[in-house]
């Protein structure tokens, strides 16, 4: 009996567990590509709880002003292409759009928080939601830290010319929030509208 009770608390937990998050494919119509998508219960305050689809790869889509790392193909292919502030708000595809902060903080808060959820948030994590290290390009077509360090945009504007970066290094649990001029090159996350 007791055998039966622990499998079925199994079950039950498993169940749970699994309807946290879900994933899924989303095709961009305007080349083809096939992305993965994770989407994520989050719990906002009051036991309240919100849906939300985020790609799980980062996005590849050509547009001026988008780079493959050192300007290698093979670059795009593994990790997306790397866009300036202006080109990844461009380039997400209709019905999606580039995070701003506050979604940041959201997913970062249901892994743990910013001091903690790094792991969970990369490649192979927990969360699914796979984040890359595709280094970053800077405004002399510099490239550095692929497989170092992944670097996205937030929406949001800080300045005239100078925008939210969010930062994971590899094996780090902390993640980063600065700010950068919007030439640099890094790479962009959409999330579904909501």
């Amino acid at each position: 009996m007791k055998i039966r009770n622990l499998l079925s608390l199994m079950f039950i937990v498993g169940c749970l567990l699994g309807s946290a998050q879900e994933s899924g494919e989303f095709t961009d119509s305007r080349d083809g590509k096939v992305y993965k998508t994770v989407t994520i219960d989050i719990e906002l305050e009051g036991g309240v709880t919100v849906k939300r689809t985020w790609m799980a790869q980062n996005l590849a889509y050509e547009v001026p002003e988008s780079f493959c790392y050192k300007n290698e193909p093979a670059y795009c292919e593994a990790f997306g292409r790397l866009y300036t502030f202006k080109a990844a708000k461009e380039a997400c595809p209709d019905g999606w759009h580039v995070p701003t902060i506050s979604e940041w903080n959201l997913l970062f808060n249901t892994f743990g928080g910013i001091h903690d959820a790094g792991i969970a948030l990369q490649k192979g994590g927990e969360s699914g939601i796979d984040l890359a290290l595709g280094g970053f390009g800077d405004p002399g077509r510099v490239f550095k830290n692929v497989g170092i360090s992944g670097n996205y945009w937030d929406a949001e504007k800080k300045s005239d010319n100078t925008s939210g970066l969010i930062s994971v290094q590899k094996g780090s649990k902390e993640i980063y929030h600065s700010v950068i001029g919007d030439w640099h090159r890094n790479s962009c996350r959409c999330i579904k509208d909501y």
